[in-house]
């Protein structure tokens, strides 16, 4: 495979932190959702926190393009399948391969250099109304869906549309 033919992956900040405090955790979400991708079948997670939840929640949208569903509770454990679907893949470098580089000084742990290299243009949105989630976000701007990377920022109610073409951020800007 030529180098050009390599998608670099986009990791964000609280991916990468939580990558580097559960590293067993990770290996074992990358491997199973690789598994659900080549064998075109279904996992289960059992009794995720909510910090590995969202972790998985990432990987399974937003890099194996996947999906999921989560059921159970109260009086039960509860139960996050993650299923096989049309156009889902294994992304080309792996968030545990990301945080190795980074260990051996190849690779900063400041997403700002990556994010610079990967995507042309980011849009801040603030004061984003309460309680709207990223996937909320994703539906409204369908149109632009393989052409962005959403990220929620540290601020409450604000979100980072990263767009890997500079036009297509125009673009959404005007239909916003």
């Amino acid at each position: 495979m030529e180098k050009d033919n390599i998608n670099i992956e986009y990791y964000p900040e609280d991916v990468l932190e939580f990558a580097r405090e559960h590293p067993k955790f990770v290996k074992k979400c990358e491997t199973m959702l690789t598994d659900v991708v080549l064998e075109k079948s279904t996992r289960s997670f059992t009794g995720l926190g909510s910090g590995k939840k969202s972790f998985l929640t990432t990987l399974v949208f937003e890099h194996f393009h996947l999906d999921m569903c989560t059921y159970g509770g109260k009086n039960s454990k509860t139960v996050t399948d993650v299923f096989w679907k049309e156009g889902c893949k294994v992304p080309d470098v792996l968030v545990s391969e990301v945080m190795n580089l980074i260990e051996k000084g190849i690779m900063s742990a400041n997403n700002a250099d990556n994010r610079n290299m990967l995507f042309e243009a980011t849009i801040v949105i603030i004061n984003v109304i309460k309680g709207t989630t990223m996937d909320d976000l994703k539906k409204y701007l369908k149109n632009f869906r393989n052409e962005m990377y959403v990220e929620k920022a540290k601020k409450e109610n604000t979100f980072y549309l990263h767009f890997y073409k500079k036009m297509r951020a125009k673009d959404c800007m005007t239909f916003i």
